[in-house]
Protein backbone atom coordinates (compact mmCIF):
# COMPACT_ATOMS: atom_id res chain seq x y z
CA UNK A 1 0.00 0.00 0.00
CA UNK A 2 1.37 3.40 -1.06
CA UNK A 3 0.43 5.20 2.15
CA UNK A 4 1.50 8.67 1.02
CA UNK A 5 -0.50 8.51 -2.20
CA UNK A 6 -3.51 7.05 -0.36
CA UNK A 7 -3.49 9.94 2.12
CA UNK A 8 -3.22 12.53 -0.67
CA UNK A 9 -6.21 11.03 -2.48
CA UNK A 10 -8.44 10.73 0.58
CA UNK A 11 -7.35 13.64 2.78
CA UNK A 12 -9.88 16.15 1.38
CA UNK A 13 -12.78 13.77 2.12
CA UNK A 14 -11.58 13.18 5.65
CA UNK A 15 -11.34 16.91 6.27
CA UNK A 16 -14.81 17.38 4.81
CA UNK A 17 -16.16 14.68 7.16
CA UNK A 18 -14.41 16.33 10.12
CA UNK A 19 -16.00 19.69 9.27
CA UNK A 20 -19.47 18.15 8.96
CA UNK A 21 -19.07 16.36 12.28
CA UNK A 22 -18.12 19.60 14.00
CA UNK A 23 -21.29 21.23 12.65
CA UNK A 24 -23.39 18.20 13.63
CA UNK A 25 -22.00 18.11 17.17
CA UNK A 26 -24.97 20.11 18.43
CA UNK A 27 -27.69 18.60 16.26
CA UNK A 28 -28.11 16.87 12.91
CA UNK A 29 -30.82 19.44 12.29
CA UNK A 30 -28.11 22.03 11.67
CA UNK A 31 -27.13 20.21 8.44
CA UNK A 32 -28.95 20.64 5.16
CA UNK A 33 -30.19 17.80 2.98
CA UNK A 34 -27.03 17.69 0.82
CA UNK A 35 -24.80 17.84 3.90
CA UNK A 36 -26.66 14.95 5.51
CA UNK A 37 -26.24 12.86 2.36
CA UNK A 38 -22.53 13.68 2.26
CA UNK A 39 -22.17 12.87 5.95
CA UNK A 40 -23.53 9.37 5.45
CA UNK A 41 -21.46 8.70 2.35
CA UNK A 42 -18.23 10.07 3.84
CA UNK A 43 -18.76 8.12 7.06
CA UNK A 44 -19.12 4.85 5.17
CA UNK A 45 -16.10 5.60 2.96
CA UNK A 46 -13.95 6.58 5.93
CA UNK A 47 -14.92 3.36 7.74
CA UNK A 48 -13.79 1.48 4.62
CA UNK A 49 -10.53 3.49 4.53
CA UNK A 50 -9.89 2.60 8.17
CA UNK A 51 -10.37 -1.09 7.41
CA UNK A 52 -7.86 -0.88 4.52
CA UNK A 53 -5.23 0.87 6.62
CA UNK A 54 -5.69 -1.63 9.47
CA UNK A 55 -5.40 -4.56 7.07
CA UNK A 56 -2.19 -3.15 5.59
CA UNK A 57 -0.74 -2.69 9.10
CA UNK A 58 0.77 0.68 8.25
CA UNK A 59 0.46 4.22 9.61
CA UNK A 60 -0.39 3.89 13.30
CA UNK A 61 -1.06 7.63 13.53
CA UNK A 62 -3.38 7.43 10.54
CA UNK A 63 -5.27 4.51 12.11
CA UNK A 64 -5.78 6.57 15.26
CA UNK A 65 -6.97 9.59 13.25
CA UNK A 66 -9.43 7.59 11.13
CA UNK A 67 -10.70 5.68 14.17
CA UNK A 68 -11.56 9.01 15.80
CA UNK A 69 -13.45 10.14 12.70
CA UNK A 70 -15.39 6.88 12.45
CA UNK A 71 -16.32 6.90 16.14
CA UNK A 72 -17.50 10.50 15.94
CA UNK A 73 -19.40 9.75 12.73
CA UNK A 74 -21.17 6.77 14.28
CA UNK A 75 -22.13 8.83 17.32
CA UNK A 76 -23.49 11.67 15.18
CA UNK A 77 -25.48 9.48 12.80
CA UNK A 78 -26.91 6.89 15.19
CA UNK A 79 -27.45 8.94 18.34
CA UNK A 80 -30.97 9.67 19.46
CA UNK A 81 -31.92 13.28 19.04
CA UNK A 82 -33.23 14.82 22.30
CA UNK A 83 -36.95 15.47 22.51
CA UNK A 84 -37.83 18.99 21.41
CA UNK A 85 -40.95 21.04 21.85
CA UNK A 86 -41.69 20.59 18.15
CA UNK A 87 -41.69 16.82 18.60
CA UNK A 88 -43.91 17.05 21.67
CA UNK A 89 -46.35 19.33 19.87
CA UNK A 90 -46.43 17.03 16.82
CA UNK A 91 -47.23 14.08 19.06
CA UNK A 92 -49.97 15.86 21.01
CA UNK A 93 -51.57 17.51 17.99
CA UNK A 94 -51.42 14.52 15.61
CA UNK A 95 -49.75 11.39 16.95
CA UNK A 96 -51.74 10.94 20.17
CA UNK A 97 -55.24 11.25 18.66
CA UNK A 98 -54.19 8.88 15.85
CA UNK A 99 -53.02 6.40 18.46
CA UNK A 100 -56.31 6.65 20.37
CA UNK A 101 -58.23 5.89 17.16
CA UNK A 102 -55.88 3.03 16.34
CA UNK A 103 -56.25 1.46 19.80
CA UNK A 104 -59.99 2.01 20.22
CA UNK A 105 -60.69 -1.63 21.09
CA UNK A 106 -58.80 -1.82 24.43
CA UNK A 107 -60.04 1.67 25.30
CA UNK A 108 -63.65 0.62 24.64
CA UNK A 109 -63.08 -2.49 26.76
CA UNK A 110 -61.82 -0.24 29.58
CA UNK A 111 -65.00 1.85 29.31
CA UNK A 112 -67.20 -1.24 29.48
CA UNK A 113 -65.30 -2.70 32.44
CA UNK A 114 -66.17 0.43 34.42
CA UNK A 115 -69.56 1.27 32.93
CA UNK A 116 -71.30 -2.10 33.23
CA UNK A 117 -70.55 -2.63 36.97
CA UNK A 118 -71.35 1.04 37.60
CA UNK A 119 -74.78 0.80 35.98
CA UNK A 120 -75.44 -2.54 37.68
CA UNK A 121 -74.61 -1.11 41.12
CA UNK A 122 -76.69 1.99 40.44
CA UNK A 123 -79.73 -0.12 39.54
CA UNK A 124 -79.19 -2.57 42.41
CA UNK A 125 -78.82 0.27 44.90
CA UNK A 126 -82.11 1.70 43.71
CA UNK A 127 -83.87 -1.64 44.17
CA UNK A 128 -82.24 -2.81 47.40
CA UNK A 129 -81.99 -0.32 50.25
CA UNK A 130 -79.89 -2.75 52.32
CA UNK A 131 -77.29 -2.94 49.54
CA UNK A 132 -77.22 0.85 49.29
CA UNK A 133 -76.80 1.15 53.05
CA UNK A 134 -73.93 -1.37 52.95
CA UNK A 135 -71.95 0.50 50.28
CA UNK A 136 -72.57 4.03 51.59
CA UNK A 137 -69.80 5.48 53.80
CA UNK A 138 -70.99 6.03 57.40
CA UNK A 139 -72.68 9.38 57.91
CA UNK A 140 -72.63 10.35 54.23
CA UNK A 141 -76.35 9.95 53.66
CA UNK A 142 -77.21 12.00 56.73
CA UNK A 143 -74.99 14.86 55.56
CA UNK A 144 -76.41 14.70 52.05
CA UNK A 145 -79.98 14.73 53.36
CA UNK A 146 -79.07 18.01 55.05
CA UNK A 147 -77.73 19.37 51.75
CA UNK A 148 -74.10 19.19 52.87
CA UNK A 149 -72.32 18.35 49.62
CA UNK A 150 -68.65 17.50 50.22
CA UNK A 151 -67.52 18.77 46.81
CA UNK A 152 -67.68 22.37 48.02
CA UNK A 153 -65.10 21.70 50.73
CA UNK A 154 -62.11 21.43 48.38
CA UNK A 155 -58.98 23.18 49.69
CA UNK A 156 -59.63 26.93 49.39
CA UNK A 157 -55.98 27.47 48.40
CA UNK A 158 -56.70 26.74 44.75
CA UNK A 159 -53.14 26.22 43.45
CA UNK A 160 -52.49 23.62 46.15
CA UNK A 161 -55.83 21.94 45.48
CA UNK A 162 -55.16 21.90 41.74
CA UNK A 163 -51.70 20.39 42.22
CA UNK A 164 -53.06 17.69 44.54
CA UNK A 165 -55.88 16.82 42.15
CA UNK A 166 -53.55 16.62 39.14
CA UNK A 167 -51.13 14.41 41.06
CA UNK A 168 -53.91 12.09 42.20
CA UNK A 169 -55.53 11.74 38.78
CA UNK A 170 -52.22 11.16 37.02
CA UNK A 171 -51.29 8.60 39.68
CA UNK A 172 -54.61 6.75 39.16
CA UNK A 173 -54.14 6.70 35.39
CA UNK A 174 -50.53 5.50 35.61
CA UNK A 175 -51.57 2.87 38.18
CA UNK A 176 -54.18 1.45 35.80
CA UNK A 177 -51.48 1.39 33.12
CA UNK A 178 -48.83 -0.26 35.32
CA UNK A 179 -51.27 -2.91 36.60
CA UNK A 180 -51.41 -4.20 33.05
CA UNK A 181 -48.24 -6.12 33.98
CA UNK A 182 -50.45 -8.43 36.07
CA UNK A 183 -51.69 -9.88 32.76
CA UNK A 184 -54.35 -7.17 32.76
CA UNK A 185 -56.07 -8.46 35.90
CA UNK A 186 -55.06 -5.50 38.07
CA UNK A 187 -56.17 -3.00 35.44
CA UNK A 188 -59.49 -4.78 35.00
CA UNK A 189 -60.17 -4.89 38.73
CA UNK A 190 -59.25 -1.23 39.12
CA UNK A 191 -61.68 -0.22 36.38
CA UNK A 192 -64.44 -2.42 37.79
CA UNK A 193 -63.89 -1.07 41.30
CA UNK A 194 -63.95 2.50 39.99
CA UNK A 195 -67.22 1.80 38.21
CA UNK A 196 -68.77 0.28 41.36
CA UNK A 197 -67.73 3.29 43.45
CA UNK A 198 -69.08 5.77 40.92
CA UNK A 199 -72.35 3.86 40.45
CA UNK A 200 -73.07 3.62 44.17
CA UNK A 201 -72.16 7.27 44.72
CA UNK A 202 -74.54 8.23 41.92
CA UNK A 203 -77.26 6.18 43.61
CA UNK A 204 -76.71 7.85 46.98
CA UNK A 205 -76.81 11.41 45.62
CA UNK A 206 -79.75 10.43 43.43
CA UNK A 207 -81.85 9.70 46.51
CA UNK A 208 -80.99 12.96 48.26
CA UNK A 209 -81.55 16.62 47.54
CA UNK A 210 -78.09 17.33 46.07
CA UNK A 211 -77.99 15.22 42.90
CA UNK A 212 -78.20 18.22 40.58
CA UNK A 213 -75.39 20.06 42.34
CA UNK A 214 -73.25 16.90 42.46
CA UNK A 215 -73.48 16.28 38.70
CA UNK A 216 -72.91 19.97 38.04
CA UNK A 217 -69.65 19.61 39.97
CA UNK A 218 -68.60 16.47 38.07
CA UNK A 219 -69.50 17.65 34.57
CA UNK A 220 -66.82 20.31 33.84
CA UNK A 221 -63.70 18.38 34.85
CA UNK A 222 -65.18 14.90 34.42
CA UNK A 223 -65.66 15.58 30.71
CA UNK A 224 -61.84 15.41 30.39
CA UNK A 225 -60.75 13.42 33.44
CA UNK A 226 -62.93 10.33 32.97
CA UNK A 227 -62.04 9.72 29.28
CA UNK A 228 -58.34 10.17 30.10
CA UNK A 229 -58.56 7.57 32.87
CA UNK A 230 -60.27 5.18 30.44
CA UNK A 231 -57.46 5.72 27.92
CA UNK A 232 -54.95 4.95 30.68
CA UNK A 233 -56.94 1.80 31.47
CA UNK A 234 -56.86 0.86 27.80
CA UNK A 235 -53.07 1.24 27.86
CA UNK A 236 -52.90 -1.18 30.80
CA UNK A 237 -55.08 -3.68 28.92
CA UNK A 238 -52.68 -3.44 25.97
CA UNK A 239 -49.86 -4.59 28.25
CA UNK A 240 -52.02 -7.41 29.58
CA UNK A 241 -52.95 -8.55 26.08
CA UNK A 242 -49.30 -8.58 25.02
CA UNK A 243 -48.50 -10.90 27.92
CA UNK A 244 -51.53 -13.14 27.41
CA UNK A 245 -51.52 -13.27 23.62
CA UNK A 246 -47.96 -12.72 22.33
CA UNK A 247 -48.72 -14.44 19.03
CA UNK A 248 -45.63 -15.51 17.09
CA UNK A 249 -43.37 -13.33 19.23
CA UNK A 250 -41.69 -14.19 22.48
CA UNK A 251 -43.64 -12.76 25.38
CA UNK A 252 -40.96 -10.18 26.22
CA UNK A 253 -40.73 -9.08 22.57
CA UNK A 254 -44.49 -8.69 22.32
CA UNK A 255 -44.44 -6.70 25.56
CA UNK A 256 -41.67 -4.43 24.26
CA UNK A 257 -43.48 -3.82 20.98
CA UNK A 258 -46.93 -3.17 22.42
CA UNK A 259 -45.49 -1.50 25.50
CA UNK A 260 -44.22 1.41 23.41
CA UNK A 261 -47.75 2.03 22.17
CA UNK A 262 -49.17 1.80 25.70
CA UNK A 263 -46.59 4.23 27.10
CA UNK A 264 -47.38 6.79 24.39
CA UNK A 265 -51.09 6.46 25.13
CA UNK A 266 -50.71 7.08 28.84
CA UNK A 267 -48.25 9.95 28.32
CA UNK A 268 -50.72 11.64 26.01
CA UNK A 269 -53.26 11.64 28.85
CA UNK A 270 -51.09 13.82 31.09
CA UNK A 271 -51.92 17.24 29.51
CA UNK A 272 -55.62 16.35 29.55
CA UNK A 273 -55.45 15.48 33.24
CA UNK A 274 -53.53 18.67 34.02
CA UNK A 275 -56.29 20.75 32.41
CA UNK A 276 -58.94 18.71 34.24
CA UNK A 277 -57.13 19.30 37.55
CA UNK A 278 -57.16 23.06 37.04
CA UNK A 279 -60.87 23.00 36.22
CA UNK A 280 -61.67 20.78 39.21
CA UNK A 281 -59.90 23.11 41.63
CA UNK A 282 -60.87 26.52 40.27
CA UNK A 283 -64.19 26.05 38.44
CA UNK A 284 -66.09 22.88 39.40
CA UNK A 285 -66.50 23.59 43.17
CA UNK A 286 -67.94 27.07 42.67
CA UNK A 287 -71.21 27.01 44.66
CA UNK A 288 -74.58 27.61 42.93
CA UNK A 289 -74.88 30.94 44.73
CA UNK A 290 -71.96 32.22 42.63
CA UNK A 291 -72.47 30.23 39.41
CA UNK A 292 -75.68 28.67 38.06
CA UNK A 293 -75.42 24.90 37.66
CA UNK A 294 -76.59 25.26 34.07
CA UNK A 295 -73.33 26.99 33.16
CA UNK A 296 -71.38 24.08 34.60
CA UNK A 297 -73.36 21.55 32.57
CA UNK A 298 -72.83 23.67 29.46
CA UNK A 299 -69.10 23.85 30.18
CA UNK A 300 -68.91 20.09 30.63
CA UNK A 301 -70.78 19.40 27.40
CA UNK A 302 -68.59 21.85 25.49
CA UNK A 303 -65.35 20.40 26.86
CA UNK A 304 -66.45 16.86 26.05
CA UNK A 305 -67.41 17.89 22.52
CA UNK A 306 -64.01 19.54 22.04
CA UNK A 307 -62.27 16.42 23.35
CA UNK A 308 -64.18 14.24 20.89
CA UNK A 309 -63.33 16.55 17.99
CA UNK A 310 -59.67 16.38 19.00
CA UNK A 311 -59.48 12.62 19.52
CA UNK A 312 -61.61 11.64 16.51
CA UNK A 313 -60.48 14.25 14.02
CA UNK A 314 -56.99 15.61 14.74
CA UNK A 315 -54.07 14.34 12.66
CA UNK A 316 -56.16 12.26 10.26
CA UNK A 317 -54.13 10.49 7.61
CA UNK A 318 -55.10 10.26 3.97
CA UNK A 319 -56.32 6.69 4.47
CA UNK A 320 -58.55 7.75 7.38
CA UNK A 321 -60.01 10.62 5.38
CA UNK A 322 -60.69 8.27 2.50
CA UNK A 323 -62.67 5.99 4.77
Amino acid sequence: MDLERFVQERDSDWKRLDALLQRASRSLGSLGKDDLRDLGALYRQTASDLARVQAAAVGADLVEYLTGLVVRGHGAIYRREPARMGHVWAFLSRGFPRLVRQEWRPILLAVLLALIPGVWCYVLAGLDSEFLEAVTPPGLRERLDKGELWVYRINPIKPLASSAIMTNNIAVTFTFFALGMTFGLGTGWGLINNGIHFGTTAAVVGQTHVAREFWAFVAPHGALEIPAIFIGGGAGLILGAALLFPGDLRRRDALAERGRVAVLLVMGCVPILVIAGVIEAFFSPTPPSLMPVGIKFLAGASLFALLLVYLLGAGKTGAEKGN
